[in-house]
């Protein structure tokens, strides 16, 4: 007697999920052991799901529940993906989710679904991720689950199917194939011959049926995953085509659109069908410009429904300078809640920098937003500007080289009681780069044998294809080290990034600033103590008064703090006593803790809603 379809409670139990949940499946497919082609009989059925919530789920400051996860149902064990969290964890390559958009099993789908997600996936394939994620699971089953005397066949074939897979990216295939026997050719000859007894116990027995471990299963499966130790990192690390994978969940949500957010461009935002609030900020605002001073634009735009919630959300559209930059309605309002300084200013710009203001944008009343928070934010930013000074003198007097360290440089060989620098020690013993193979040592973190043999034995030290990497080498059981080497990744690292910023900040520094605080002499960035006084003084007046006061009446003495005729101990040693006054004055203000978020979520849907219907109505 054959047992009975599971199919048809399949489908109910989908469709019981959509009405529940109020969400649309999407795609459904069958993945595991029934999937890779080794059930046993008393396998569950592992249903899994892309799913998505109604367009204006959404369009909410709340994120969707982006996971659905049930509790067992007799031999159905279903769970699914909101499909916004599905395709970010198609651009990370997520292993799981490769293998459900290629199972062989389906229960929902749709020719132009998996179409979309299948290229997708295969433009997005990082090599690196897939072969990290298998080799993880074959670790996890050979070194947890195989290590006894008596073993799960279940184990043995997810141990294998996962070295399998990550050896079929490594030999250059692509993206694995789901079924087990698809995968059999990477192995070698006296393991495929094992496989067939081995499904055949599987498929005759429970889960949970213990066998005797098989050595040469145990030996092959540990020998491939210390063969392959570091490996991966010569692998490609590929870039997600976020722009195509942000057009698919739009398909998926509204249908295709016209615009996608790489539409969203500085000219674009200025337009007057999505551009809220436009002003001219910074110095001019302050009233602290001078002859040189730059025109800082801002802005606030609304995106249109289409747009919203997509992968690559238009958060904001920026110049390279960031002297333009233009926040989405929302991200703005985000910054207003935090009550971050430079978007609550925009709230009470001086009339004569405004350049736009739509009346939807007065609804942004400062009154809904200013709060205690502002002793932190304020305080924290002031302060930060201070650090901020004391860099530009770290810069000048610690140039880096034109051309940054090689990692090499910073790896050493241990000797007597130090070490040498590793090119040293090479040149002392006249041993070449590539006459040398690496292997890392287990339980060392940054600590490698290497190995001497005639050039062409190995493959050296360093990736040909990325020298900021080491190369592993596959080295005979019975060879011996001639030394060990100690890498300083992380020394390493700093170095990449102090040289990196440095010579960005030469590229791109304000010259007229530079050459103001070079002139001055005082060792700091002059106009970075302005600012945190300004801050500071700004802080004090909300606490006591409740207001927002842009324009500063103070400004010569803001100006003689920027051409540096203040030591640097002296603004600080102010910066201090007002950020120290700040604690009280809010405490005693009657301003709220926070501000109101489920007031401010209403207006906020409320100036979607009008600014949208004032579109269609056009």
């Amino acid at each position: 007697m054959h047992p009975p379809d599971p199919v048809p409670a399949i489908h109910t139990l989908l469709e019981r999920i959509e009405d529940e949940r109020g969400v649309r499946i999407l795609y459904a497919c069958e993945s595991g052991s029934r999937a890779w082609g080794f059930a046993s009989p008393d396998s569950d059925y592992d249903i899994r799901f892309i799913f998505a919530h109604p367009p204006a789920e959404y369009l909410r400051v709340a994120p969707p529940v982006d996971t659905i996860e049930l509790p067992l149902v007799g031999d159905l064990d279903a769970g699914g993906w909101d499909v916004r969290k599905a395709l970010g964890l198609l651009a990370k390559t997520n292993g799981a989710l490769v293998e459900w958009l290629h199972s062989p099993i389906r229960y929902r789908e749709s020719d132009a679904f998996l179409h979309r997600w299948r290229d997708a996936a295969r433009r997005s394939f990082c090599p690196k991720a897939c072969v990290d994620h298998y080799r993880g699971l074959a670790k996890q089953m050979v070194f947890r689950k195989l290590s006894g005397d008596t073993v799960r066949a279940k184990d043995y074939l997810y141990a294998l199917r996962a070295i399998l897979a990550s050896e079929w990216v490594l030999q250059g295939h692509g993206i694995p194939p789901v079924p087990f026997a698809d995968l059999l050719s990477a192995a070698p000859a006296e393991i495929r011959d094992l496989i067939p007894a081995l499904l055949e116990h599987k498929a005759a027995t429970a889960e949970g049926h213990l066998m005797p471990r098989i050595p040469a299963l145990n030996a092959f499966l540990g020998d491939r995953i210390e063969q392959r130790a570091g490996t991966s990192s010569n692998l490609p690390q590929s870039t997600p085509d976020r722009a195509l994978l942000d057009r698919i969940f739009r398909i998926e949500i509204h249908g295709p659109a016209t615009e996608s957010a790489a539409d969203y461009s500085l000219d674009r935002v200025r337009r007057p069908d999505v551009l809220l609030f436009e002003t001219i900020a910074g110095s001019h605002a302050y009233g602290t410009a001078i002859e040189t001073s730059d025109q800082d634009l801002r802005g606030i735009f609304v995106a249109p429904p289409g747009l919203l919630g997509g992968l690559d959300v238009v958060e904001q559209v920026a110049c390279p300078r960031n002297d333009h930059v233009y926040y989405e309605l929302g991200r703005f309002v985000d910054l207003l809640l935090r009550n971050n300084p430079n978007a609550l200013e925009l709230l009470a710009m001086p009339d004569d920098c405004v350049r736009r203001r739509h009346p939807l944008f007065d609804m942004l009343d400062p009154a809904l937003f200013l709060s205690k928070l502002c002793a932190r934010t304020f305080g924290e930013y002031a302060m930060g500007q201070i650090r901020k000074a004391r860099g530009l003198n770290k810069k000048i007097v610690n140039p880096q080289p034109e051309v940054r360290h090689p990692l090499l440089a910073f790896c050493h060989v241990p000797s007597g009681q130090g070490s040498v620098p590793l090119r040293d020690w090479l040149a002392e013993n006249q041993i070449t780069p590539e006459e040398c193979g690496l292997t890392a040592v287990r339980n060392a973190p940054d600590l490698y044998a290497i190995y001497q043999a005639p050039a062409g034995t190995y493959r050296g030290l360093v990736s040909p294809r990325d020298p900021d990497a080491l190369v592993f080498s596959s080295v005979p059981k019975d060879a011996q080290p001639v030394a060990w080497m100690q890498c300083n990744k992380d020394a390493f690292k700093a170095h990449c990034k102090a040289h990196r910023e440095y010579w960005e900040w030469v590229a791109e520094r304000n010259e007229e600033r530079y050459n103001t605080n070079a002139a001055h002499g005082r060792g700091y960035d002059s106009k970075n103590l302005m600012h945190t006084i300004r801050l500071l003084e700004m802080a004090g007046e909300i606490a006591r008064e409740g207001v927002l006061r842009i324009r500063r009446p103070n400004r010569e003495y803001l100006l003689q703090i920027r051409s540096g005729a203040f030591a640097y101990d002296e603004l600080v040693a102010r910066a201090e006593e007002l950020h120290a006054s700040l604690p009280a004055a809010f405490a005693a203000s009657p301003l709220p803790d926070a501000p109101d978020r489920t007031e401010i979520n209403r207006i906020l849907v409320e100036i979607r809603a009008a600014f949208a219907g004032e579109k269609t109505d056009s």
